[in-house]
């Protein structure tokens, strides 16, 4: 009874508690809340012509109507208070400012502003002010500059997203943050689940500060970073990740030995430095569901531990160096959905039909030797959906293929099928087939897909016309094939074509108008074929065209103007064509341009250029006028150029300082010109980036500019065949990178800068024509000058002894590289270095340096002495000139060690005593000059020596025999006997190796070339080798003169 009375009593007092609360379920919206979103609404545009997708939220927001209402608000039910504001997604484009109404909104608790574009503003520190935020997402918005260190003063953050802020307009620009303040953050950021800093710069970021990563992470992900050094190992035990992401860096990884946390599902370290073998601790992630190693160079065997990984979804290993056979225990793992081992060095032959265990299989990539068996594989993969069988050895279509009722996207690239291709192949995936990546030959007449949108049948040997395409086809890619005939006019009615690349096949006639038809087009490329005729003006008719290179054609017509006006295109290639005329200047008002890379090179075009193209084009990067005929003065680049070709013009004037403007340039190439003038002092200092300068060929004079700024990264500086005077800087020291100096025929008035062999990276030095003078003295540094490959003194009023103390340094000359992988140039992808030698008794230019050429010119000076035995130490010299000198001795046994040595010239000399035997077993000696010495007796027999001329000997009285007039009596008494001292090698013997590098040159011809050193075009070549003929005729004319003369006397 008591129970009851009690209970009456609670339900009584309950209900007077009710009835005095207010009869109200939400607060409305406050004014001034509501008045900051509009006004903050006021001050952005909403533009969705640029994003169909995107939904325009703000637009439905209207003054007098509850805030708490409006798309994308969320407001606390007790307070009223704006407590959550998404707008991703929502077509906003402005700038945000520090006195935006948004930093009124102090109870924000989530803020979402993604996938917008506030126009490269900065992250503001203003946001700092929602101390209750724990939700920020300000990812894919196009904010630029720093991560403001007052992110980190939001100490409730659960989920910061700031990822893949960048813009791209010809330069790429990512938002960055510093090394403190990232510190800071991850310190102040306890509470944080979620952080993704996906495509920010954070190079300068040390990662011992992940160690303070907070523990209660379930996401991170720092793709693409630019992140360097060695990633510690407790990244991997932290106990709550499910999910880590860290491709596209520079880092190495330290993989703990035990302790992996047992939470992380989604590994992915992809493109990293991580190297090594895969550690066997990896079988320690338990939940792993996605495992993605692809490209980080991995070798060794995949290691049984991997069949611990039982939850695994995805693995992905391709694009490494793993070895051995592909282990069975892979298609164990019951769950696997999508498997990609492609393109490793795994050896044996592989049952395919091992992989039908995995009942779940969609996405399947191999490359290693197949056993298809063809005969019982049919229905074996009824899920699967993408084939990838690139460089498998096969020889013929697989007709398992058709088979697979679900497949999208067949790869079969790099392969050896032969033959036409199979009637039933073009019944695979019918109905499903949206991806071809085709290897075979023969022709192809149509593609009977109607879902195809992506065919790529690149790199193989398909002939004849080009296929028909599907209708709805968006990516079309048939390069390095042997395609023929016009381009189809059914191409032009592809409305959805995207790509379309046709580089490097034998395509002619002209390119159709009807190519303007394709308004969705975005990448053209037509190069390297036979196309003539006009560029179509309908091409003004893609209004998304980015990328049009027609490069390497015929294509014979005025410059098209109208390209230059396009709001569209980013990158223009027109180079090796007969485009030709002068180029208009731009029509007024000038539209705004992306340009960012922009190539005629190798034209017919004249006149002077219209400089008002280069003050519009703010975001040009990359621009080649070089092998024109342009006059006029020097066309100043924006000033965010980094690569600036101008060379072979007819441009003329001073360098103007205006060039120093440009101070993102890194190759600066304005060579074989008329610049005259002297140069402006900014010119070796302007920019820090500067990685070549190169002014060869001009008629600048005066003393090169003294200041070359510290910490610069000049690679090259290329100063020859001017008319500079005076001295070598001596700040040429803070050249720390210089690998190439060139000041050769000038008219420079210097002692021998012996302090240029303290810079640590040089490896052609040529001061060759000059009046540098006195003696060479020893090298100041004990590591001077290690590097050295072309060092070229030649021509100039040097004397006293050889010197033998620099030959010593020269340990770059004494090591053969035997390894015969791809020849490799000095220089990168953006320029080549070149130089002029005297080679083979022939001035030659080096288009492109081999890594592997190496050669000495001390030639024309008056250098006395012997010529030293260590000579011989210098095992790779591929050429060696001390001609016209007053060298005197013996010449060295040793000699006979230079196994790479194809030209010799000791000539005009004083040289005594007998030609060595060891000159004659130098089997790769393509050129060589004795004369005017005082050699004695026999000349050797053997080898080279039979292919040499008269000429190579001439002008030595007492030589004889072949193949000289004058045959050996073989007396004793007409042969002075000459005592030669024993040459001892054994001091350096421990030093060298004897290593060869099969270069495949042709040697034996007096006065040939190695082709491998000198890359000219086919009719540069034909007119080398003639002029090559006539001069050795006339040499060889010359010496039999004198030589009669000499013995008549």
């Amino acid at each position: 009874m008591e129970f009851y009375r009690s209970l009456c009593f609670l339900f009584c007092l309950s209900g007077k508690l009710l009835l005095s609360l207010p009869f109200s379920t939400a607060q409305l919206c406050h004014p001034v809340q509501s008045d900051a979103l509009l006004q903050f609404n006021d001050s952005l545009t909403v533009e969705t012509d640029t994003d169909s997708d995107c939904d325009p939220k703000m637009t439905t927001w209207k003054n007098g109507l509850d805030c708490c209402s409006w798309d994308g608000v969320t407001c606390d039910n007790v307070t009223g208070n704006i407590i959550g504001l998404d707008l991703s997604y929502s077509c906003l484009q402005g700038t945000l400012r520090s006195n935006s109404s948004l930093f009124a909104l102090r109870h924000l608790q989530s803020l979402n502003l993604a996938f917008n574009n506030f126009h490269s503003s900065p992250i503001l520190p203003e946001l700092s002010v929602f101390a209750k935020l724990r939700h920020l997402n300000l990812s894919n918005s196009n904010f630029l500059g720093l991560v403001p260190v007052e992110i980190s003063f939001l100490s409730k953050l659960v989920l910061l997203d700031l990822s893949r802020n960048y813009k791209y307009d010809g330069i790429f620009e990512v938002l960055k943050i510093e090394n403190n303040a990232f510190k800071t953050l991850v310190q102040n950021l306890t509470e944080l689940r979620e952080l993704n800093l996906d495509v920010i710069d954070m190079s300068v970021v040390s990662l011992n500060s992940f160690m303070n990563l907070s523990s209660t992470l379930t996401f991170f992900s720092v793709c693409d970073c630019m992140l360097q050094g060695e990633l510690l190992p407790n990244i991997f035990s932290l106990p709550n990740l499910l999910d880590l992401s860290l491709e596209f860096n520079d880092f190495t990884v330290s993989f703990p030995k035990s302790n992996w946390s047992k939470s992380l599902e989604s590994l992915t370290l992809s493109f990293t430095s991580i190297s090594g073998k895969i550690p066997d601790s990896i079988g320690g992630f338990k939940n792993l569901k996605t495992l993605d190693l692809r490209n980080c160079t991995l070798i060794g065997s995949i290691p049984s531990s991997l069949m611990n990984l039982t939850k695994l979804t995805s693995l992905d290993l391709s694009r490494n160096e793993l070895t051995g056979h592909i282990p069975s225990f892979v298609v164990k793992l019951e769950q696997l959905m999508d498997v990609d081992l492609s393109f490793n060095n795994f050896t044996g032959v592989l049952d395919l039909g091992v992989f039908s265990t995995l009942k779940n299989l969609q996405v399947l990539r191999l490359t290693v030797e197949l056993n298809l068996m063809y005969n019982s594989m049919n229905h074996t993969f009824p899920k699967l959906e993408t084939l990838g069988l690139p460089s498998c050895n096969l020889t013929e279509f697989p007709p398992f293929l058709n088979s697979l009722k679900m497949l999208r996207e067949l790869d079969l690239s790099k392969n050896k099928i032969g033959g036409q291709i199979p009637r039933w192949f073009w019944d695979v995936g019918n109905g499903t087939l949206q991806s071809l990546d085709n290897s075979s030959k023969g022709s192809i007449q149509q593609f009977p897909w109607k879902e195809l949108i992506h065919v790529d049948l690149s790199h193989n040997l398909f002939q004849g016309p080009l296929p028909i395409l599907p209708l709805h086809i968006v990516y079309f890619w048939a390069t390095d094939n042997g395609f023929s005939g016009e381009i189809p006019s059914s191409v032009c009615k592809l409305s959805s074509l995207e790509y379309l690349n046709l580089a490097r096949n034998n395509l002619s006639g002209s390119i159709p108008q009807g190519l303007g038809n394709l308004t969705n087009l975005w990448y053209l490329d037509l190069s390297a074929n036979k196309f003539e005729g006009t560029l179509p003006r309908s091409l003004d008719n893609c209004a998304s065209l980015a990328l049009l290179n027609v490069s390497h054609n015929r294509i014979n017509d005025t410059f098209p103007k109208w390209l230059l006006e396009s709001p569209s295109l980013q990158i223009i290639a027109l180079q090796f064509n007969k485009f030709h005329g002068q180029i208009d200047p731009p029509t007024v008002p000038f539209h705004p341009s992306i340009l960012s890379t922009f190539s005629i090179s190798n034209n017919n075009l004249g006149g002077q250029w219209p400089e008002e193209y280069f003050l519009h084009w703010l975001n040009l990067w990359m621009v080649d006028l070089s092998n024109n005929r342009f006059e006029g003065p020097l066309p100043i680049p924006p000033p965010i150029t980094r690569f600036y070709f101008s060379a072979n013009n007819k441009i003329g004037g001073k360098v103007s300082p205006l060039i120093c403007n440009a101070t993102e340039l890194r190759v600066l190439d304005l060579s074989n010109n008329s610049l005259m003038g002297t140069l402006p002092e900014c010119l070796m200092s302007f920019s820090k980036n500067l990685s070549v300068l190169n002014l060869r060929m001009n008629m600048i004079h005066g003393v090169i500019p003294r200041k070359f700024a510290k910490d610069n990264k000049l690679r090259t500086i290329d100063l020859s065949r001017n008319q500079f005077e005076g001295t070598l800087p001596r700040s040429l020291l803070h050249c720390e990178n210089l690998e190439v100096l060139d000041v050769g025929n000038n008219r420079m008035n210097d002692m021998f800068p012996d302090w240029l062999g303290t810079l640590p990276k040089l490896q052609v030095l040529v001061l060759r024509f000059n009046m540098f003078h006195g003696f060479v003295s020893s090298p100041r540094e004990a590591r001077s000058i290690s590097k050295l490959r072309i060092f070229d003194l030649s021509n100039n009023n040097l004397s006293g002894p050889l010197p033998v103390s620099y030959i010593m340094k020269l340990t770059t000359m004494m090591y053969q590289d035997k390894r015969q992988g791809k020849l490799q140039y000095m220089g990168d992808a953006n320029y080549q270095d070149s130089v002029m030698v005297t080679m083979k008794g022939l001035e030659i230019r080096l288009v492109k340096i081999l890594t592997v050429f190496t050669s000495i010119d001390l030639s024309s000076n008056h250098f006395g002495g012997e010529l030293p035995v260590c000579i011989g130490n210098l095992k790779s010299l591929k050429g060696l000139n001390f001609s016209h000198n007053n060298l005197t001795g013996y010449i060295p046994l040793s000699i006979g060690n230079l196994t790479e040595l194809e030209w010799l010239d000791l000539s005009s000399n004083k040289f005594i005593g007998s030609i060595p035997q060891e000159l004659a077993d130098l089997t790769s000696l393509a050129f060589l000059n004795l004369s005017e010495n005082q050699l004695i007796g026999p000349i050797p027999r053997g080898r080279q020596f039979n292919t040499f001329k008269s000429d190579s000997f001439a002008m030595n009285p007492r030589l004889c025999g072949f193949p000289l007039p004058e045959t050996c009596t073989n007396n004793p008494q007409e042969i002075p006997l000459v005592t030669i001292l024993q040459e001892n090698d054994t001091g350096h013997g421990s030093w060298f190796e004897w290593r060869a590098i099969l270069m495949g040159y042709g040697c034996g011809t007096a006065g040939g070339v190695s082709l491998g050193y000198i890359v000219l075009g086919s009719k540069q070549f034909e007119w080398l080798a003639g002029l090559l003929e006539k001069k050795g005729a006339n040499m060889r004319k010359k010496w039999r003169r004198n030589a009669r003369r000499s013995y008549q006397r």
